[in-house]
């Protein structure tokens, strides 16, 4: 079991990671790659591109073209996409790197993650076949779920990325489950480094709105809530807490989006959903409408909070 002090270091490297993986299929990086630049010019980081190319990948690519490429001109042509976009964050000043490797991309992506030590993860949540939706079975869902680090997820509609260079406005949906007070510490302490305001925003269920009480279960929450914001949070930010009755993926994008928000932070499960029950799709939901890059933030078991 982590201690309080340990959960503060690993938080602390989340919120400014030393580095960066930047995880592409080399067909969203006119989006993505803008978003990671100003993430680490914000951050002090240096930045790592890949692509990982999955097996089976070197077969039928169109039925007009070449009927296949063999997997060493793959990863030569995907080294240069890389080394070209990689110019890019260079001209920035921001140091980069480029990898290419063969595999399951979950997998590879997990591993290179941890090998280089990174403490983000950045994926775009559109790409090759320019998906209007985030689909459950993609690489960025599978990179959700095995990541021990947050992950970013951009989509090709977020804000420009100098918003997220130093966000000003997070907003943090608080689903009061276990483990919750560990995403929210991490999203106050975003707040806190970037001098951004921040937003807590509960959602109750629509049921509670045929109970007697309801004024007091709401004002219960926002006490709950109240409790996590340090008291010397008002030197550095506005924290506001904000409680809403409806559909929880609604209300959150209603909320970003009336707040402007520059980014939204997710606590998550370690099944990926946002109430600890199978089958959720509330984070899927909210990163494939969200107007603003999303970082998702596992519950790690083991951990005091």
């Amino acid at each position: 079991m982590k201690t309080l002090d340990e959960i503060v270091s690993r938080n602390r490297s989340f919120v400014v990671p030393e580095k960066i993986l930047v995880a592409t299929d080399l067909a969203d990086t006119d989006y993505l790659i803008p978003h990671a630049v100003a993430q680490a010019r914000a951050c002090g980081s240096a930045l790592t591109l890949v692509h990982v190319i999955p097996p089976g990948q070197a077969i039928l690519l169109d039925a007009s073209a070449i009927p296949y490429l063999d997997v060493a001109e793959m990863k030569q042509e995907a080294g240069q996409t890389l080394e070209r976009v990689a110019a890019q964050a260079h001209a920035s000043g921001i140091p980069c790197e480029v990898a290419v490797v063969e595999g399951n991309p979950r997998e590879q992506i997990t591993v290179l993650a941890r090998e280089i030590k990174a403490g983000r993860v950045i994926a775009g949540t559109h790409g090759r076949r320019h998906l209007k939706k985030f689909l459950l079975g993609s690489v960025a869902h599978e990179i959700l779920r095995s990541a021990e680090v947050p992950v970013c997820t951009i989509g090709p509609h977020a804000h420009e990325a100098s918003s997220f260079g130093a966000p000003r406005r997070i907003l943090h949906p608080v689903s009061l489950c276990a483990g919750y007070e560990d995403s929210a510490r991490m999203a106050i302490e975003m707040a806190q480094f970037y001098r951004a305001d921040i937003t807590l925003l509960h959602v109750l269920s629509r049921n509670v709105e045929s109970q007697p009480d309801v004024d007091r279960v709401v004002e219960w929450t926002k006490s709950e809530m109240q409790r996590i914001i340090p008291e010397e949070a008002p030197l550095w930010t506005k924290a506001t807490i904000q409680v809403e009755i409806g559909d929880v993926v609604d209300e959150a994008l209603n909320v970003a989006a009336d707040m402007n928000a520059d980014l939204i932070v997710l606590g998550v499960n370690s099944d990926v959903s946002f109430w600890p029950i199978r089958g959720d799709d509330t984070v899927y939901s909210i990163i494939a409408q969200a107007k603003s890059p999303v970082l998702s933030i596992r519950h790690m078991p083991g951990t005091v909070v």
